[in-house]
């Protein structure tokens, strides 16, 4: 009885450890190809998933968005994006998901098998709008989570709020607050949002015939006391654009770049991320397409 108690304490140990790095943390995961090679900047050009006031329709037509690809320890995420306007409005809806299958669960004792075989996963399905004024573009979305672990699952909602604004000469700036919000307690404990604060700008400058865009980002993660610093730079000619992004904290540093190209209402973009800590190379291939 003291062996079948503690195999099922250790089981959810175990389940509670994954849960919290997969379940909270996807939320910060890079789901598009050109967040994962720019590296996610809340200034003017740069993500409306980490800034809602960057929501934009920058065509006359709405567009959707297909996004799939790996994240670190061979988690699969994937993402649906919609962007349209609404009067004054500009709205994204979206659909992110990241989840892991094959996780194996073995006690202190070697075998061939695993005592059990479970999964994790996260979702978190929302709406974001934009509305510019005299005083720059605010941004708010809105988004119900869930995040579960072989047979335990928590729910909630998050809150992202942002604001940037055009400066002089070519310069933009932008600041965020992400996931702030409440979620249920999963097993014996509530998970902890991995909150976030963005600070950053943006310049846009021209180089012979190509058109360039410079990011730089100070982010900070309220949950882990860090602070962590982002450049991006985003050249285009015509139809093609070619992405690249560092990042560093007082732990590790990555670098990333990407690629992509347009024809007609149809784009392509795939990015790939390095990291000095060696655990996996992240990769996204983003589909869109402009609604007739």
């Amino acid at each position: 009885m003291h062996s079948i108690f503690r195999k099922i304490s250790l089981l959810f140990c175990v389940l509670q450890s994954i849960s919290l790095a997969l379940g909270t943390n996807f939320l910060n995961f890079s789901e598009n190809a050109n967040d994962l090679a720019l590296g996610r900047h809340p200034a003017i050009g740069g993500s409306s998933v980490v800034n809602p006031s960057l929501i934009k329709q920058h065509h006359e037509s709405p567009i959707f968005y297909i996004n799939s690809g790996n994240w670190y320890g061979d988690i699969s995420i994937s993402g649906l994006n919609y962007v349209h306007k609404v009067g004054n409005y500009n709205n994204r809806l979206f659909l992110k998901q990241a989840e892991i299958n094959d996780l194996e669960f073995r006690g202190s004792e070697p075998l061939d098998d695993p005592n059990a075989m479970f999964s994790a996963y996260g979702f978190q399905l929302g709406s974001g709008v934009s509305i510019k004024n005299d005083f720059g573009d605010f941004g708010v979305s809105i988004s119900y989570l869930s995040i579960g672990i072989y047979d335990q699952n928590s729910k909630g909602f998050i809150i992202d709020l942002g604001y940037s604004k055009l400066l002089l000469n070519g310069w933009n700036m932008g600041l965020s607050v992400l996931n702030l919000g409440h979620i249920t307690k999963l097993y014996q404990e509530v998970p902890k949002l991995p909150t976030l604060f963005l600070i950053g700008g943006s310049k846009s400058f021209k180089s012979f015939k190509i058109s360039n865009k410079f990011y730089t980002t100070a982010e900070y993660s309220i949950l882990d006391d860090i602070w962590k610093l982002k450049l991006g730079l985003d050249s285009g000619l015509e139809k093609i654009k070619i992405l690249t992004g560092y990042s560093i904290d007082k732990h590790s540093a990555a670098f990333s770049f990407g690629g992509g190209i347009s024809s007609g209402r149809f784009g392509v973009t795939y990015a790939i991320k390095f990291g000095s800590q060696k655990i996996g190379n992240p990769k996204v291939l983003s589909l869109s397409y402009l609604l007739p």
